[in-house]
């Protein structure tokens, strides 16, 4: 496997700045022509980089230039055989990882808190998923990480099972155990693909724990998450022995044949910060998220006790005596917008680059809280019955009626209220009572249900 150099090349930007300065008439796509009009606010964006597959910028899902050679510098950051660049994010690596796998034929078993980007792959790929749904923590609201027991079980009761996906770290920042995870599904002759889509950093933590270094087969990063990329920037990694071209004709079936240059030169002006200062940075966030998330549980905050990724501070509202609402509106009354306000959490996400104003801000904001008793969560949620597959129910005829009417018809649609988060009801699944009141609960107040 090449390594990258002390200080990585730049090849697609390097070709950006060259195509900039040459003064070639352009007289190709996109429409600016490199010059923008004269109008207020304009000048801020840089359009005389922004171009499109010409000669010599090499192509996203044939790439043999420039493009690919800075794939094989990030494959060999982030040490796997094979990674492909994204400019649709990780929805797009999800539709190509899951495309390449279904070849491979067989069942899959997902972890039930899965992005719908894989529901719609699902869809698409006409492969109806078997889900697993995690052990719930009621005294927190959330559903926990899965373990390998749990999934080891899972295959056993089907030997059909030839994949496993599921999403770690999850929105809220709970990991599950891949390692173990991974060897059990490697024990059972299957293949692990893993949503990582908040966790492109983890393999520059002080300890290494992505997804790929753990034993995943396949996963995809949402670079613009949590590293200095453009939103829109991915990656999808592979270990398995399927040829790099087969993985760009997986993703090419999902996405756009005009990928965004800007976003594919920050990935690629990502790689020397990724071989330089970033474990060094890392380390210090870690440090200082620590600090803060102290300051707050002395202050009475009740953070979610299980959170493992450092770019995350999750409060437990409830748990805190206060709705979500509440909290959102107490932070944004001090200039603190979060990531996510919702199911009785707030989500904070921090980079390297979050100011260390914005670490005093948080922890004075909560100098004078005050927190009262905590708010009890609902009951588990349970998995819904199916009653037609998720490609059948999503393009069948249907119906959008009010949630209160919803019980006992087949859902046309996934219901999901935060990706990645548990699906209330999946396309195919018949809504009960107890869905019926979660979707009123979660603000979905209509469903799409099958004629």
């Amino acid at each position: 496997m090449k390594q990258p150099a002390a200080v990585p090349d730049t090849p697609i930007f390097d070709f950006l700045l060259g195509y900039e300065k040459s003064g070639v008439s352009r007289l190709h796509m996109p429409g600016h022509k490199g010059n923008p009009p004269g109008l207020p606010g304009w000048e801020r964006l840089p359009f005389s980089l922004d171009i499109t597959e010409i000669r010599g910028a090499d192509a996203l899902f044939e790439a043999e230039g420039i493009i690919g050679r800075s794939e094989e510098i990030a494959a060999a950051l982030y040490g796997v055989k094979t990674t492909c660049y994204s400019a649709g994010g990780s929805t797009l690596s999800i539709l190509g990882m899951v495309r390449a796998v279904h070849a491979r034929g067989g069942k899959i078993l997902a972890v039930r808190n899965c992005h719908i980007a894989f529901v719609r792959a699902c869809i698409l790929l006409d492969w109806q998923p078997l889900w697993l749904l995690p052990a719930y923590d009621r005294e927190h609201g959330l559903f926990r990480p899965v373990t390998a027991g749990e999934v080891a079980a899972a295959m056993d009761a089907d030997p059909e099972i030839r994949a496993v996906y599921l999403t770690s770290p999850d929105y809220y920042g709970g990991m599950a155990d891949i390692a173990a995870i991974a060897r059990e599904v490697h024990k059972r002759g299957g293949i692990l693909l893993v949503d990582n889509a908040h966790g492109a950093h983890l393999r520059f933590l002080p300890e290494d724990r992505h997804p790929m270094t753990l034993g995943a087969d396949l996963c995809c990063d949402s670079a613009h998450k949590t590293l200095p990329v453009l939103t829109g920037g991915g990656y999808l990694h592979c270990n398995l022995d399927i040829p790099k071209e087969t993985l760009k004709a997986s993703m090419a079936l999902f996405g756009s044949t005009s990928p965004s240059y800007l976003i594919l030169a920050s990935l690629d002006l990502c790689n020397p910060y990724l071989a330089g200062p970033a474990r060094e940075e890392f380390a210090a966030m870690c440090r200082r998220t620590a600090q803060t998330e102290a300051a707050l549980r002395e202050r009475g905050v009740s953070l979610l006790p299980w959170k493992e990724d450092p770019a995350k501070i999750t409060i437990d509202c409830r748990k805190s005596g206060r709705t979500h609402e509440e909290m959102a509106a107490f932070l944004r009354k001090r200039q603190i917008e979060p990531e996510f306000a919702g199911g009785g959490k707030i989500i904070l996400m921090v980079s390297p680059r979050t100011p260390e104003r914005d670490f005093e801000r948080l922890e004075a904001a909560f100098e004078e809280f005050a927190p009262g008793a905590p708010l009890p969560y609902g009951p588990e949620q349970p998995c819904p019955r199916p009653a037609m597959t998720l490609r059948l129910a999503a393009f069948s005829p249907w119906e959008r009626v009010p949630a209160e009417e919803a019980a006992g018809r087949i859902a046309a649609e996934s219901v999901i209220t935060c990706p990645p988060a548990v699906p209330v009801v999946a396309a195919g699944e018949i809504v009960g009572e107890n869905e019926k009141k979660l979707l009123q609960n979660s603000g979905n107040f209509f469903v799409k249900v099958v004629k």
